[in-house]
C-alpha cells in the first residue's frame, strides 16, 4: 500500500470518529448506546472505588461531578445561569448541612459565573456584537468608571499598600459585570424574563417556607452546632428570647433583605397578573416571604419594603388602583404602628425599625456617624479598601479606622474611598435607577411594563437597604439585582422585537 492511500485511509479513520464524536457528545449528549455504556461503567467503578477507599471515592466522585457540571453549564448557558442563581440561594444550606460549612461557597459561585460567560463566547455566533452593544451602554460605562476607581485605591497612601480586600473587590466587580452581561444576552424577550420570575419564585419561596419552617420547628442540630461554636455568631442572632432566623441564606439581615425585595417584586406583579391562578399563587408566595423576613428579625427589611411600596405608588400615582393601593397600605401601616399588638415579637421589632431617636441602635449610629465626618472631610479618598472593622484590624493595623464598624454600605464607601468614591457610587446609583424609570415609561410592550414598574421598585429598595446594610453584593441579591438591571438595558431591543414581531395579550 501506497503513503499516499495509507494517508487517505487515516484521514478518513479521524473524519468518522470526530464526527462520531461530535454526534455522541454534542448532538445526542451521550444518550444512545455508547453514553449508557460509559455511564454504567464509570457508575460501577464509583462503587468499587468507594469499597476499597470512601475518601477517595469520594474526591473522584465530587471531581467528576464538578468537570460534569462544567461541560454542562458551557452546552446550555441558560441551565447554567439558572444553576448559578439556585447556588446563589442554597450554597450556603448545601455547605452547612452536608459540608459542616467547609464548602467555599463565594468560590463555586464565582466557578459557575465563570464558566457561563465561557459558555456564551463559545455557543453564541453573535457574541461579539453583543459585547459592544453592552459596554457602550452608559449604565456599565459608569460601573467601568466605578471600578477603576476602586482599583486606583489600592496605591491610596493611606493605607500600607494593596490588600485582599482590593484584590476581593476588583475580583468581585468583575464578577457582576459577567452576571450582568450573561442575564443581559439570556433575557432576550418576554417569554425569557416570564422563565427567569417563575424561577426565581420557586427559589425564593423555598427559601422563605424553609425559614419559616426554622421558626416553626426550631433550628436544626446542624445549625444549633454551628451557632454555639461562634460565640459572635450566639450574641448576633440570639436576640429577644430566640434566634434570628437565616433560612437558607448565610446570616439573618441577608436572608430578610432578599426576601422583602422578592416580596416586593411579586406583590407588583401580583396586582397586574390577569391569570387568578397565578396572581394567588404570587399572593401566597408573598406571604410566606413577608412571615420570612419577619422572622429574620432585620429591621432593614421592613424600611426596605416600604420605601419600594412607596416608590412603586408614586410611579403609578395617576392610576385610581394604585391610589387605592396607596389608601390600604397607609391603613395597613398605621395598624401596625398603633394597633393593639404591642404583645406580638415581631410588631415590636417593626415598629422599633421607625421608631427614630427613641432607638438605642440608631443613637449608636448617629454617634458613629459623628464621629468619623471629620475624617471623611479630611480625607477626599478615604483610609483605604477594607480599613474598617475587624477586616481592617487585621489586614492594616494601626490605621484610623481599624475596628471602627461602619453600620452601612454609604459610611464604608464614604470611610474607605472617601467623598469622592461616595459620590462616584451615588452617581451610579443615580444613573441606574433613572434608567430603570426611563424603561418603565418608555417601554411599549405593556407586558413588560409591570416588570419595569417592579424592577425599578426593587432597585431603589435596594439603595434604602444599603443605608443601614450592605444590601447589594452577597451570593443570592446579586441575581436578583443584575436581572433587573439588565432587564433595563434589554428595553430598546423589546421594542424593536416587538416592532418586528408583534407580541399577543397572555
Amino acid at each position: 500500500m501506497t503513503r499516499y492511500h495509507r494517508d487517505r485511509q487515516k484521514n478518513n479513520l479521524t473524519g468518522k470518529l470526530a464526527d462520531f464524536s461530535a454526534k455522541t457528545f454534542i448532538q445526542l449528549k451521550l444518550n444512545n448506546w455508547l453514553g449508557y455504556f460509559v455511564l454504567a461503567g464509570v457508575a460501577c467503578f464509583i462503587a468499587w472505588l468507594l469499597v476499597q477507599d470512601i475518601l477517595l471515592g469520594l474526591v473522584f466522585f465530587v471531581a467528576l461531578l464538578g468537570i460534569f457540571l462544567v461541560f454542562f453549564c458551557m452546552i446550555n448557558v441558560q441551565a447554567g445561569f439558572y444553576l448559578m442563581l439556585f447556588f446563589g440561594f442554597f450554597g450556603c444550606f448545601i455547605s452547612n448541612a452536608l459540608l459542616k460549612g467547609s464548602l467555599p461557597v463565594g468560590l463555586v459561585l464565582d466557578g459557575l459565573v465563570l464558566i457561563n460567560f465561557l459558555g456564551l463566547v463559545v455557543s453564541h455566533k453573535d457574541f461579539r456584537q453583543q459585547w459592544k452593544t453592552f459596554v457602550r451602554r452608559p449604565v456599565v460605562i459608569v460601573m467601568i468608571l466605578s471600578f477603576c476607581y476602586g482599583t486606583l485605591e489600592m496605591f491610596n497612601p493611606n493605607t500600607t499598600g494593596a490588600s485582599a480586600s482590593n484584590w476581593l473587590g476588583d475580583r468581585k466587580f468583575l464578577e457582576f459585570i459577567l452576571i450582568l452581561f450573561t442575564a443581559y444576552v439570556l433575557l432576550s424577550s418576554y417569554q425569557k424574563v416570564r422563565q427567569y420570575t417563575f424561577i426565581l419564585l420557586a427559589l425564593s419561596t423555598l427559601c422563605a417556607l424553609y425559614g419559616c419552617i426554622q421558626e416553626w420547628h426550631g433550628l436544626f442540630p446542624w445549625e444549633l452546632q454551628a451557632i454555639m461554636a461562634n460565640p459572635l455568631s450566639y450574641s448576633l442572632l440570639f436576640s429577644g428570647g430566640t434566634f434570628r432566623k437565616f433560612g437558607t441564606l448565610s446570616d439573618p439581615p441577608a436572608f430578610g433583605i432578599v426576601m422583602a425585595i422578592c416580596a416586593l417584586y411579586f406583590m407588583i406583579l401580583g396586582i397586574y397578573e390577569k391569570n387568578t391562578r397565578i396572581r394567588l399563587l404570587f399572593f401566597a408566595c408573598t406571604i410566606l416571604m413577608l412571615l420570612g423576613m419577619s422572622y429574620s428579625g432585620t429591621r432593614t427589611a421592613y424600611a426596605v419594603i416600604l420605601a419600594g411600596i412607596v416608590f412603586f405608588i408614586l410611579l403609578n400615582i395617576d392610576k385610581p388602583a394604585i391610589q387605592k393601593f396607596g389608601v390600604v397600605m397607609v391603613f395597613i401601616f398605621l395598624a401596625l404602628m398603633y394597633g393593639p399588638f404591642s404583645g406580638v415579637a415581631t410588631i415590636r421589632r417593626f415598629r422599633s425599625t421607625f421608631d427614630g431617636t427613641k432607638d438605642e441602635s440608631y443613637k449608636v449610629r448617629i454617634i458613629n456617624r459623628e464621629f468619623i465626618k471629620p475624617y471623611i472631610r479630611q480625607h477626599p479618598i478615604g483610609g483605604g479598601m477594607g480599613t474598617t472593622g475587624l477586616a481592617g484590624a487585621i489586614e492594616h493595623p494601626g490605621n484610623p479606622l481599624a475596628n471602627f464598624m461602619p453600620d452601612g454600605a454609604y459610611v464604608t464607601r464614604a470611610a474607605e474611598t472617601g467623598w469622592i468614591g461616595l459620590l462616584i457610587n451615588c452617581i451610579v446609583y443615580f444613573i441606574i435607577l433613572r434608567a430603570a424609570i426611563q424603561a418603565y415609561f418608555r417601554v411599549k410592550d405593556q407586558r413588560l411594563k409591570v416588570y419595569y414598574a417592579a424592577g425599578a421598585s426593587c432597585i431603589f429598595a435596594f439603595y434604602v437597604g444599603d443605608y443601614a446594610q450592605n444590601a447589594i453584593g452577597g451570593p443570592t441579591d446579586v441575581g436578583i439585582y443584575f436581572a433587573i438591571i439588565a432587564m433595563v438595558l434589554k428595553q430598546p431591543d423589546y421594542d424593536n422585537n416587538l416592532e418586528t414581531s408583534p407580541a399577543t395579550e397572555q
